[in-house]
């Protein structure tokens, strides 16, 4: 008797330690992603794509890795203190069961029968493909969102590992021809991006030159900047964009920011990170300009990074009179709900082209001409 009792007591302690470790591998998976995406702000750049075939209610095993190229602007993710941004949309995190009524409230008791959720299984297969290094063990290892304005559910969930986003498709519905669907994406945080300082705008006055761009009619190679606005040449115009310090618009507003989301984007791809710390422009061929120092700034765009240095403190009149300073500065002082983005110098007459804004980080109708006004 005394033999039995040991041994139930034994088996009992085993159970228990047993149990106690599956909770600990459980909670790790979870534990970690929150970790990765406890950051203030990060953002996750395309990396791959992978999809499997379908018949009716029938999801292949088989999973191969799709074509598409890094360059093809794939959707990209930023994340904040646990929620996740994907332009200007924001969702926050649910629970796997609040998911799971989420998906079935917007579909009739009849068609819920054709819904069907990813088994563990198959959500590491999807992993694997991806080249995750991490499984899960049961599906609340995983991050379910929906979105902050609508409480509507996203049908791919997330799991994070290092500098790694993976989004796995977790949720499909039967169909009635052979089609593919996506399995899943990852997306890298490029980890290894360089945090900028914030440098005094008002250091920055001068001109600017990239010796190693080919000058052309839209390129000079050079830029001028004077009192926070930002001058280049192109044919027989001056073109002006506002020099903008992100410190002065709050972190919720730029991550909710969709032309702010796309430039982030494309720092990241570059690998640098642009963020509320960063001083920075644009223009109107959609680069991005990037000041690393007071001496020092990238131009970003094009599939191309291109360094410029700051030549000197002085504008020669050649490349930027004061006469043409003053122009831009007398429309600023007399145009209500615009601003001057162009000067053009025409031998009878000069004009100015008008926008309303110049803020080409933050405002998608920055530099877009509204008018057309003498140059005085």
């Amino acid at each position: 008797m005394k033999k039995i009792s040991l041994l139930v007591l034994l088996l009992t302690i085993i159970g228990i330690t047993g149990c106690g470790n599956k909770t600990v591998s459980d909670n790790h998976v979870k534990k970690n992603t929150e970790k990765v995406l406890n950051s203030s702000s990060k953002t996750w750049v395309f990396d791959k794509s992978i999809s499997s075939n379908m018949e009716k209610h029938t999801l292949s095993n088989d999973i191969s890795v799709s074509s598409m190229k890094k360059t093809s602007m794939e959707t990209t993710w930023s994340t904040s203190n646990k929620k996740f941004h994907n332009g200007a949309i924001e969702y926050h995190q649910v629970s796997l069961k609040k998911w799971k009524q989420g998906i079935e409230s917007h579909v009739t008791k009849e068609a819920q029968n054709t819904i069907h959720y990813l088994t563990v299984e198959q959500i590491n297969a999807s992993l694997k493909k991806l080249g995750a290094k991490v499984t899960i063990d049961q599906l609340s290892d995983l991050i379910f969102l929906q979105t902050e304005s609508n409480g509507v559910d996203l049908t791919d969930v997330f799991i994070a590992d290092g500098n790694h986003l993976y989004q796995v498709t977790a949720e499909y519905r039967d169909v009635e021809d052979l089609r593919t669907i996506e399995r899943g994406k990852s997306y890298l945080d490029t980890g290894v991006k360089k945090d900028i300082p914030n440098v005094p705008v008002d250091k920055l006055n001068g001109t600017w030159v990239a010796p190693e761009t080919t000058t052309s009619a839209t390129d000079s190679g050079k830029v001028l900047i004077k009192d926070g606005f930002f001058y280049q040449k192109r044919f027989d115009s001056i073109e002006r964009s506002a020099i903008q310090n992100l410190q002065k618009y709050s972190l919720v507003s730029l991550n909710q920011n969709n032309t702010y989301s796309e430039q982030k984007r494309n720092a990241a791809t570059a690998g640098y990170d642009l963020s509320q710390k960063s001083v920075a422009t644009g223009d109107s061929l959609g680069y991005l300009y990037i000041f690393l120092s007071k001496e020092k700034m990238l131009r970003i765009g094009g599939g191309q990074t291109v360094t410029y240095d700051k030549l000197n403190n002085i504008i020669a009149p050649s490349d930027l009179s004061t006469n043409e300073i003053d122009v831009f500065k007398n429309s600023d002082s007399h145009s209500s709900g615009q601003t001057a983005s162009t000067l053009t110098t025409k031998s009878d007459a000069s004009f100015l082209e008008m926008s309303q804004s110049i803020n080409y980080l933050t405002d998608p109708e920055a530099g877009q001409i509204t008018d057309r006004v003498p140059a005085e």
